[in-house]
């Protein structure tokens, strides 16, 4: 008889990470391509979440996958997500797919309210109490999407384009967002900006190193950081005051790549967040997203 083999997967707005499970014994984890869908559409996320399950199980169709995506918590992603899928790896599969925030609260704070800032890509707060759930934000790089590695960004190509326009001086940072994005000059910016569809994860891309050049002073990247640190710990007290948690001493999760590591960026949003809602707890989500989405999808084989 053949083990049961669950996958979880993290789906989201620069990579798809996969984690699988025989057996409930873990065994192996998988980085895929981008697998957004709100910003590459249904057919190219399930596409790349397809493929990397695929390249991970060596072809074999899982016996439970959960899926957390970017953008699930609204229904017309989720559900023609969840139909590709089942078209995908068949009816015998038990396919979950949920909204990442929600396995990223959950990951941190098993059980109970609590108040989760997701700050990878994108951005987004989301807290849970009792029956209620509200989202602050996650509203795309178009319309929202504060404080995030693409806000970072494109924040630092706002500023190239005034250095090219002789209103400030390029320093390190500019310099780094010229190259990343292939503008050795004000014309060829534009094109990358406006002359083909935007690249979010390369502008993303920039964000570790502009906050790593904050942390050293550059004071180009420590006007952005101390910008990006303001929008999140405002979308964090609007679920909180949404949630009716302020006087309720919350405990506030911090989840995503911007957040994983110690820096001026967190330093600064903790202190905001922890100001701004006294007897807050704020803990740091430290398991990886894919581990708990395996979680998720070995506990429907129970």
């Amino acid at each position: 008889m053949t083990e049961s083999l669950a996958v979880g997967v993290d789906a989201g707005g620069t990579s798809t990470v996969a984690a699988r499970s025989t057996a409930g014994t873990y065994g192996a984890s998988l980085r895929g391509g981008p697998a957004n869908a709100s910003t590459l559409g249904i057919a190219a996320a399930s596409a790349a979440i397809v493929a990397t399950v695929r390249e991970l199980t060596d072809g074999r169709a899982p016996d439970a996958l959960f899926v957390a995506a970017a953008g699930a918590g609204r229904a017309n992603v989720r559900e023609p997500l969840l139909d590709a899928l089942h078209a995908a790896f068949g009816e015998r599969t038990r396919v979950t797919v949920d909204d990442d925030t929600r396995v990223a609260l959950r990951a941190a704070i098993p059980q109970g309210p609590g108040v989760v800032l997701v700050a990878g890509t994108g951005s987004v707060a989301y807290a849970e109490i009792e029956d209620r759930k509200i989202r602050v934000g996650g509203a795309g790089y178009l319309l929202g999407d504060e404080g995030s590695a693409f806000a970072i960004g494109m924040a630092a190509l706002r500023q190239l384009a005034r250095a090219y326009d002789g209103r400030m001086r390029e320093d390190e940072t500019l310099a780094l967002a010229a190259r990343t994005i292939g503008a050795a000059d004000r014309a060829t910016l534009l094109d990358a900006i406006y002359g083909a569809p935007l690249d979010v994860a390369r502008i993303a891309s920039l964000a570790p190193a502009i906050v790593a050049f904050a942390g050293k002073g550059n004071r180009t990247s420590t006007k952005i950081v101390q910008g990006a640190a303001q929008e999140l710990s405002d979308l964090v007290r609007a679920a909180v005051v949404q949630a009716g948690l302020v006087d309720a001493s919350p405990t506030i999760a911090f989840a995503g790549g911007l957040l994983r590591e110690n820096s001026l960026l967190t330093f600064l949003l903790e202190t905001r967040v922890t100001g701004e809602t006294p007897g807050c707890a704020v803990v740091r989500v430290r398991d990886e997203p894919e581990r708990v989405a395996l979680r998720m999808a070995e506990a429907s084989l129970a």
